[in-house]
């Protein structure tokens, strides 16, 4: 993984080896040659394992739910890859196959951790595969992971379940049948005649966050389905019986940023991490593809899938269901166009952005975002989670929630005519094609600590773990924001920037500071870590074996033999949150704080298992080995003698 990966010399004297000896003995105490016994007959003897070829590049994906912890043992999860799988393989480098029809077994499992391998990564060249990640009773996710020749990152997938409510995070889920959304509606269905209600116009469910987030985010989402509403798959036929109705809601915590960026940028349970696939990416443009950010004024999930496993895609010719999304008014818009009284908002929303694809156009971006208010335009964006692709769909009015006009929320609301994951938000081209700092201790040496450099401001939000970079040293932004951030780097939640080398932000003074600015002028900058306090780092050379689980039944042991795996570095035990870093290869240097307990957990490449294993930070060697049933070959034994 970059400067990550530090080979060591062999370390068969920390594992204090057994040598088998053979042969003749002397210049003992009494001077007396030894002869060794006699084997007595045939033995049984371990075949040393093969070990697994080194390629030029290794990730995990770690799946997890909606705060970062483990899935209920026994879930399963599935990932489809939604680009080329060219050099993706095995932990243990058997190629990957996907075909249209069928995923490579090795995509699923019930560990919610996958290690893969990457080959054909020339110099200077990176892979990058897109992938969506689903199981039975979540939400899907997706993301996207680029690899270069000799990296080795962590992918983190958060799931949201479809029912989910939570005191830490502002998200929350509700599924329902259709007859439960209102008990004085009779509800019936038929794949010819559609949702039939009676008398009744609609049906809804609406979901809110709750009021204990009041401090961190306001909000929430209504679907509405009217009388006569079809259920159509994506092949264009019905539905054969009545869906369940998920709606999810993932506020936009515009209210913690403004209430205090420093509380909001220590917070391990953001909705803006769950958000799939992220802020950062491309949208299409006519014929281009226009690279860039979302500042978001809220996301929303929508379901309708039957007990058979149907999927609602449409609603019949030329029908539509209503989606009303409550947006927090601490939101605000880095594209601030404005309705005109009798203005039509086709007309207003061409003043500031694209209308085919709706970015904000670079004369009506501003790089201090305003409050949102009633008149305001809000694009709206539907999400595939079969592709990972957001299309622009419409521009909504932010309105004043007549129910309650004092509230903490304004109304955007929309017609959709197909079923999607739906999101207001304000797209920005990026700033620039790439933006990369150097990071550095408090004595100007190259950083090994395992930091987070985070980019935050009010509706975006972005980290980069120490185990989603290629190097603890340094940070690259592919993309970067157009609009002002705040920038932070985290070690263990607190804030340890000291300040920037040179003029282009705060000033090196051994104080902890927040660059506030532009994430383009740091390009080719030098960021610089305050002091640790009291904390001493000790190195711990950690090499992985491949070791015969056999050896004790056998008459000759098979030594252990170093062969390469993904290793996970956890402060504490294995929760997301707690995750330090990535490392791929046999023999690793990772410099750990002294008496500190962590976890490693490994791959086994030999059973496709994940194992851990605890060690205290010490410069004590650690061995990582993975047990594997060994072959056995019979040797004869020969009798005594000098």
């Amino acid at each position: 993984m970059g400067n990550k990966n530090l080979k060591l010399t062999k370390l068969a004297l920390a594992l204090g080896l057994t040598v088998g000896l053979t042969g003749c003995f002397s210049d003992n105490d009494n001077d007396v040659t030894i002869t060794p016994p006699d084997p007595g007959g045939d033995q049984t003897v371990a075949v040393p394992p093969t070990a697994v070829e080194l390629s030029d590049g290794g990730f995990v994906i770690t799946v997890t739910d909606s705060l970062g912890a483990p899935l209920a043992e026994g879930t399963s999860v599935e990932v489809v890859f939604n680009s080329s799988v060219d050099g993706l393989q095995t932990a243990s480098g058997t190629a990957i196959t996907v075909t249209e029809t069928a995923n490579d077994a090795y995509n699923t499992n019930t560990a919610g951790s996958f290690s893969y391998t990457v080959d054909g990564i020339a110099s200077g060249e990176s892979k990058t595969y897109a992938f969506t990640v689903q199981s039975d009773n979540f939400l899907s996710n997706t993301a996207e992971v680029t690899i270069g020749s000799g990296e080795t990152i962590t992918e983190v997938v958060r799931l949201t379940a479809r029912n989910f409510t939570s005191a830490d995070i502002p998200v929350v889920a509700e599924t329902k049948a259709l007859a439960e959304l209102n008990t004085d509606v009779t509800v019936e269905y038929s794949a010819t005649g559609g949702l039939d209600l009676g008398d009744a116009a609609s049906i809804t469910l609406p979901v809110k966050v709750d009021d204990a987030q009041a401090a961190k985010a306001a909000g929430g989402a209504a679907v509405t389905l009217p009388n006569g509403t079809e259920f159509v798959q994506a092949n264009g036929e019905a539905l054969q019986s009545a869906p369940s109705l998920t709606v999810a809601y993932f506020a936009n915590e515009a209210a913690a940023v403004e209430a205090s960026s420093d509380d909001a940028s220590a917070d391990q349970t953001s909705s803006l991490d769950a958000f799939p696939g992220g802020l950062n990416l491309a949208v299409s443009s006519g014929t281009e593809t226009v690279e860039g950010n979302f500042t978001t004024g809220g996301f929303v999930a929508i379901e309708l899938v039957n007990e058979q496993g149907e999927k609602v895609k449409t609603f019949g010719e030329g029908k539509s269901i209503t989606v009303a999304m409550q947006v927090d008014k601490s939101t605000r818009t880095p594209c601030p166009i404005m309705q005109q009284d009798g203005e039509s908002v086709a007309d207003a929303a061409a003043r500031g952005f694209d209308t085919t694809s709706g970015v904000c156009k670079e004369s009506a971006l501003v790089n201090d975002p305003v409050a949102i208010a009633p008149g305001h335009i809000f694009p709206v964006w539907s999400y595939e989670e079969s592709n990972g692709q957001w299309s622009f769909e419409s521009f909504g009015v932010v309105a004043e929630d007549a129910t309650n006009p004092t509230g903490p929320t304004f109304n955007v609301e929309v017609e959709v005519d197909h079923l999607s994951y739906w999101n207001l938000d304000f797209f920005a081209q990026r700033g620039c094609n790439v933006s990369s700092f150097n990071i550095v201790d408090s004595d100007g040496q190259p950083s090994s600590r395992f930091t987070s450099v985070q980019l935050l401001t009010n509706s975006y939000r972005f980290d980069a773990q120490p185990w989603n970079r290629a190097a603890l040293n340094s940070a690259t932004f592919r993309n970067p924001p157009s609009f002002d951030v705040e920038v932070r780097v985290l070690e263990n939640n607190v804030n340890v920037l000291d300040g920037v080398q040179g003029d282009t932000g705060p000033a090196v003074d051994n104080t902890a500071s927040i660059y506030d600015g532009s994430l383009c002028d740091l390009n080719g900058a030098t960021l610089q870590l305050t002091p640790v306090d009291n904390v001493e780092v000790v190195t711990m050379p950690v090499s992985t074996f491949a070791v015969c689980s056999n050896n004790d039944a056998v008459d000759q042991a098979a030594d252990p033999v170093l062969s390469p795996t993904t290793v996970q570095l956890y402060r504490g035990e294995v929760l997301a949150n707690n995750l330090q870093d990535s490392f791929y290869g046999s023999e690793f240097n990772i410099n750990l704080d002294s008496g500190v307990d962590y976890t490693f957990r490994f791959f086994n490449t030999f059973t496709n298992t994940w194992e851990t294993q605890a060690a205290t930070g010490s410069t004590d060697a650690l061995s990582l080995n993975m047990l594997t049933e060994c072959d056995t070959t019979t040797s004869t034994g020969a009798t005594g003698g000098n």
